[in-house]
């Protein structure tokens, strides 16, 4: 194909420092061909390009983003996400993440992307053994990928089995029923694994159940809930909160027996007089 060149100024004021010929010999091209020569009046089309702006009033923008905003609706459909979430922490084949828990290291799986991103001491936890199994791995020289290579596995030892797969269903669908019996270790949970939401909701757990009717029994329950996880820190937090509200009890109990004596005394001395 012919090629064939054009001096015609495009703008008036302006000045190219590289020429299409310096582009092509630098590897750049413009994407066309430039075979066809340009004419006098396309050159003077050219050398005043039209620029068109959008124009709008300030009232009628004001108006059009009013109408937008008034628009505008937010849906949230949670309850199935959270039921969706339960049924893959449910299924090893689509977890990456299997903690064995307890003495009988009962497996409690879960989705790495999931646990790392609600707690920064759970990614840690899991980098690490990342790190630690790919240098076991490279040291016997176990370099072949298989299915395994993705899977990391960690071992917990300081938690009952069903109160660590709680607090892992909260980790992934943010919901979990807190009861007298799994409260202890959920708190423990919460504190170690930086959970901040799920350890307030914990206290206030604790606090309505001392609070009520049954207060003391709760208080008993409480407190054998919090005897199996002795060798957490967090727990000597809650024992104290248990033993305080006892002694208020107690103290209460003997007042009331007390003003009931003096009741009791004092009828006994009206009756005598009269």
């Amino acid at each position: 194909m012919s090629k064939s060149e054009s001096r015609a100024l495009l703008l008036d004021n302006d000045h190219l420092d590289i020429s299409t010929s310096d582009l092509e010999k630098d590897g750049f091209s413009s994407g066309y061909d430039s075979a066809l020569e340009v004419s006098d009046t396309e050159t003077s089309q050219l050398e005043k390009p039209q620029q068109t702006y959008l124009t709008c009033d300030h009232q009628t923008c004001d108006s059009e983003s009013e109408d937008e905003a008034t628009e505008v609706m937010s849906y949230k459909s949670t309850s199935a996400l959270c039921e969706h979430l339960k049924y893959i922490v449910s299924m090893p084949e689509l977890c990456d993440v299997t903690f064995l828990v307890g003495p009988t290291k009962v497996p409690v799986h879960g989705v790495k992307a999931i646990l790392g991103t609600r707690s920064r001491v759970l990614y840690q936890l899991i980098l690490n053994q990342q790190h630690k199994k790919n240098a076991e791995r490279s040291a016997f020289k176990k370099l072949r990928k298989s299915h395994s290579k993705s899977q990391v596995v960690i071992e917990v030892n300081k938690y009952e089995p069903e109160d660590f797969r709680m607090l892992m269903q909260f980790v992934h669908c943010g919901t979990v029923d807190i009861g007298v019996q799994n409260v202890a270790g959920l708190l423990c949970g919460a504190y170690q694994f930086g959970l901040d939401d799920l350890r307030s909701a914990c206290w206030d757990f604790v606090r309505r159940s001392l609070d009520n009717f049954h207060g003391e029994d709760n208080a008993h329950a409480l407190m054998a809930s919090a005897f199996r996880y002795n060798q957490h820190k967090s727990t000597r937090k809650l024992v104290s909160k248990i033993n305080k509200s006892l002694l208020e009890m107690d103290h209460k109990i003997k007042e009331t027996t007390q003003n009931i004596s003096n009741v009791s005394t004092k009828t006994t001395k009206l009756s005598t007089t009269v």
